[in-house]
Formats: structure tokens, C-alpha cells, sequence
């Protein structure tokens, strides 16, 4: 995958993001998303290594559209800035745990995974396992991979504990969390021919979390 290419595209398109200059470069971006949609191949094929769950995905099924919905949003840019994929049981369904990456438009390599906001039926799952099980969300933060690549847990906190958890709850800081997510980046818009070992990296630190978040979820 030529990211240097990329991002001068994504770049292009962010300063023309409009219909005609859009079809004035189709043949650019169809180039580029059949070379990414390869790229997604490989990427699958390394997750899927450590991964059954995910070893046989078709990568146009993980790979998220560039055309937005504008029908609710006040800004009616028509397409997204960026190149991207989610890599679950269910491809880019982004209602369970998950591998994302993407490249936007400032040349910028962006992987992250777990679940972002989920409803409240799944947050409730979670958060009932931490609480029943710390021993094992605990084991996952200590390993050395992770430790590493991620540091902790990433999203969006309350203020106060969850109704029916108290403040002196083992692990509350994590409880109180409305997504379970880890992140990393780097800067690919001078190329990046190691990019497919750095994700595979990446993804594989991260793996014994999504595991643990689809137990979670199946309890």
C-alpha cells in the first residue's frame, strides 16, 4: 500500500470536498481503494493468525464506505477524509468488540479496537463481569505486550459510579468508563512500508483484550 499516495489523495480531497472534483479523480480513487482493500487482506490474514473469529472475513466487508451520511449532520461534506476498516465476527458492524484501523487525511495511521459507546444492555454485561470477575480484566493490563503498545484502557468517563456500583467498588475508575478502548498512531504520509508488521503488532497486543471483551459479552 502506497500511504504516501494516500494521504496526498485524502489530502486533495479535503480541500475539494465536492462532487465534481470527486468524479473528476474517480479513476484515482478507485486505484486506491482496490490497493487498500488489499491491504485489509493482509491485515486480516496477520489478525486472524492469533484470531479464528476473524481469520476468513472478506475484507470489503470490514471496509467502511467514503460517501457520508449527511441527512442528520449540519456539515453536508460528502465524503470522509480518511480510509478505514473495522475487523470483527460481523465485519464492520461496530455494535461488538473489534480491530479499526485508518489513514486520514494529514497522513496519519490510526488503530484502535474494543467497543466504543455501547448500549445499555452490553455496557451493563461489562461492567457486571468487571465487577464479578477483576482477576481477569486485571491479568489483561498487566501483560507486558499491552503494557507497552497501550498503557491502559482509553474512552470516555462519569463523574460518579454506575447506579448499583460504589465509589470504594473494586476497579470503579474502569467501571466508570462508557467505551473500552485502546489506540495507538504514527505518521505515514512520507510512506510506511513496515505498516502491515506495525499493525499486526499492534493487533496482537490487543488481542487478550478484545478476547476478554467477548466473554464479557457472552455472559
Amino acid at each position: 500500500m502506497d500511504f504516501a499516495r494516500l494521504a496526498a489523495y485524502l489530502g486533495a480531497l479535503a480541500e475539494n470536498n465536492r462532487k465534481e472534483w470527486f468524479e473528476a479523480n474517480r479513476a484515482e480513487y478507485q486505484a486506491l481503494r482496490g490497493d487498500f482493500t488489499d491491504f485489509v487482506g493482509e491485515v486480516i490474514g496477520r489478525i486472524g493468525e492469533g484470531d479464528d473469529a476473524v481469520r476468513w472475513m472478506d475484507p470489503k466487508d470490514c471496509i467502511f464506505r467514503l460517501h457520508r451520511d449527511v441527512r442528520f449532520s449540519a456539515d453536508k461534506s460528502p465524503y470522509k477524509t480518511t480510509f478505514s476498516a473495522f475487523v470483527s465476527p460481523r465485519g464492520r458492524a461496530v455494535d461488538g468488540p473489534g480491530y479499526y484501523f485508518h489513514v486520514d487525511e494529514k497522513g496519519t495511521l490510526f488503530a484502535a479496537g474494543g467497543i466504543y459507546m455501547p448500549a445499555s444492555g452490553p455496557l451493563g454485561r461489562i461492567r457486571e463481569y468487571i465487577a464479578e470477575h477483576p482477576e481477569k480484566l486485571r491479568a489483561v493490563l498487566r501483560k507486558r505486550a499491552f503494557k507497552q503498545t497501550f498503557g491502559e484502557i482509553q474512552g470516555e468517563r462519569l463523574k460518579r459510579p454506575p447506579r448499583g456500583y460504589a465509589e470504594d467498588a473494586p476497579m470503579i475508575e474502569t467501571l466508570q468508563l462508557k467505551s473500552f478502548i485502546v489506540a495507538r498512531e504514527r505518521d505515514v504520509s512520507a510512506g510506511a512500508p513496515d505498516a502491515l508488521p506495525w499493525l499486526a503488532e499492534t493487533f496482537r497486543a490487543m488481542h487478550p483484550f478484545i478476547a476478554w471483551l467477548r466473554e464479557a459479552l457472552a455472559e
